[in-house]
């Protein structure tokens, strides 16, 4: 991320004490993403963290793991890595590393999962987009913590030129059981790199910066799908812009890694800036 982008994050110590439904209202009142650090209920966890958006909780959120990780490195609070973070999905590694100023964090995700969607017309409706504005790629959900709908555009203009009708975009995505759109285009320069725009289901607010959750299945996708082929033995990384329609432009970092020509694991590569 830069210091004029990102995603803001929360980030609230000792929330032990503190109902889901004060959570709720703290995020709501803070109108972006939260994460609360608790104390672990896994022998296997250093802390346990707790994530909600201005309208629910949610299982699992990148960006807020990277922020809470970074405050408490900052605070002398964990001191070792890698660390265990209990959360509604499951334990997830954190690799992280002091570098000057920042935390740089390595956050490990869960078991992959594609879902093929034939529901283009609805798609598009939904983006106020033709059919011909879509790439030869296919449109997928796709998971490897919570789903993503991936929707591939044949240029960044129209990737930037979006405007969703949102109404219809939340009941598309109750339709296919996805968390969001996630559409995005090819940077026509950049190797491994490809721009992006989130739009969440019933957040409480309509776009988001920066998604690491979709940035993690969109490297998956492009890795599954060979778009910036070949493919090498071990970890190969992909540079996700997204935010810039927003004018807050952030740089996220998906990697998979491949084993046999098969993805085996997948990780989001990032950092924080802590504003006190």
């Amino acid at each position: 991320m830069n210091y004029y982008g990102g995603n803001p994050c929360p980030v609230v110590l000792h929330a032990d004490s503190l109902t889901t439904d004060i959570m709720q209202k703290m995020t709501k009142d803070f109108a972006h993403e939260a994460a609360f650090v608790l104390k672990s209920t896994r022998s296997d966890c250093e802390i346990k963290l707790r994530f909600f958006v201005p309208l629910h909780e949610m299982e699992m959120c990148i960006h807020g793991t990277i922020g809470s990780i970074t405050v408490l490195v900052n605070r002398g609070l964990i001191k070792h890595s890698p660390t265990m973070v209990e959360t509604m999905l499951g334990p997830v590694n954190v690799v992280w590393q002091i570098n000057g100023s920042n935390v740089d964090c390595l956050v490990e995700q869960f078991l992959l999962e594609f879902v093929h969607v034939n529901d283009t017309e609805e798609i598009c409706n939904a983006l106020h987009i033709e059919k011909q504005d879509i790439n030869n790629f296919p449109i997928q959900s796709v998971s490897t913590s919570r789903h993503k709908l991936i929707i591939p555009l044949k240029t960044v203009e129209t990737l930037n030129n979006l405007r969703p009708d949102f109404e219809y975009l939340w009941n598309v995505c109750d339709e296919l059981n996805t968390t969001g759109f996630y559409p995005f285009a090819m940077e026509k320069k950049s190797d491994q790199c490809v721009q992006a725009r989130q739009f969440p289901k019933r957040a409480g607010y309509n776009e988001d910066p920066a998604t690491g959750v979709a940035a993690s299945a969109l490297g998956a996708y492009l890795s599954e799908h060979k778009a910036f082929s070949p493919l090498k033995e071990g970890w190969n990384s992909f540079t996700i812009i997204q935010g810039v329609a927003m004018r807050r432009p952030s740089l996220i970092t998906s990697e998979t890694f491949i084993t046999e020509n098969k993805i085996s694991r997948t990780r989001i590569k990032g950092s924080a800036l802590e504003k006190r």
